[in-house]
């Protein structure tokens, strides 16, 4: 895995910004490699009767899942987005002791959780990659987590949960342009915090607050970079028209240019036949 100090540094970032690539985006499809395990502390506080308690459990287990990156680096910063990412950490079980007392001994509580997904919400989410850390953070990320769960021992309860909401979150960020790998590492989410409907409570349990931490810094997404056609071919500087700007962008790159966003025709030299097509675009991009 690589330290997140040499994320877009060097010859990274470099070829992502080269001019012999296509101007805008590059986007990938990334898939969780294969050993990412994630972490997991429940922390469980109730409260009864008998007074409040809180304690924690932690296991790890092995994470699948899928992603969508496009990575834009027109402009500085450069911008992560992710529209969709998906993660299933599977089934756990977790076991807790409270009202530990000398004699008595403790009231046992065990957990289990089922269908454990975490994932963005529609939309996703987009954030300014730091060009000395490599790091992408996302200060507001809309994600939703859900999962079945099964409480027995001190309280017995059977429920389902489903939690939208803002989470701040981040990754490191390693990208070689075109053609290239795109990996996302260290990634790091809020704790989701959530409390069991009073009606499922049984008597004399007033409350249960169960807060889970995922680790993701055990998770490693990766997939291959494709250069993303732009929504409005000609409109070289991005200004939301094709005008006299964008013409000089094109006597710019005349001549031999393999790949570039001014070789409209694609045939990797940008010529007369190039203002013919840049012509016909000519005015507001649609």
């Amino acid at each position: 895995m690589m330290h997140v100090g040499r994320y877009f540094t060097g010859a990274l970032f470099t070829a992502m910004t080269t001019s012999t690539l296509i101007a805008g985006d590059f986007g990938a499809e990334v898939v969780v490699e294969k050993g990412s395990t994630a972490t997991v502390t429940l922390v469980v506080d109730i409260n009864t009767s008998f007074g409040t308690d809180t304690d924690d459990s932690t296991t790890t287990k092995p994470v699948i899942g899928t992603g969508t990156v496009v990575i834009d680096s027109d402009t500085a910063p450069t911008t992560l987005s992710i529209p969709n990412l998906d993660f299933d950490l599977g089934s756990a079980d977790f076991s807790y002791s409270f009202f530990c007392l000398p004699i008595i001994g403790c009231q046992g509580l065990d957990v289990s959780v089922s269908n454990f997904t975490i994932g963005l919400q529609k939309g996703g989410t987009s954030g300014p990659v730091d060009a000395s850390s490599g790091v992408a953070a996302f200060p507001a990320a809309p994600f939703v987590s859900s999962f079945d769960y099964q409480v027995s021992g001190l309280a017995d309860i059977i429920g389902s949960n489903v939690v939208p909401e803002i989470y701040s979150f981040r990754s490191g960020v390693s990208a070689a342009g075109n053609g290239g790998d795109v990996t996302l590492s260290q990634l790091a989410l809020d704790p989701i915090v959530f409390e069991i409907p009073p009606k499922d409570l049984p008597f004399g349990v007033n409350s249960v607050q169960i807060t889970a931490n995922v680790d993701l810094s055990n998770v490693t997404l990766s997939g291959q970079l494709e250069a993303q056609e732009s929504p409005c071919p000609g409109d070289f500087d991005q200004s939301g028209q094709v005008d006299g700007s964008d013409f000089g962008a094109i006597l710019a790159a005349w001549g031999a240019c393999s790949g570039c966003p001014e070789d409209l025709d694609g045939n990797n030299d940008v010529g007369g036949s190039d203002i013919g097509a840049f012509l016909a675009l000519w005015g507001p991009c649609p």
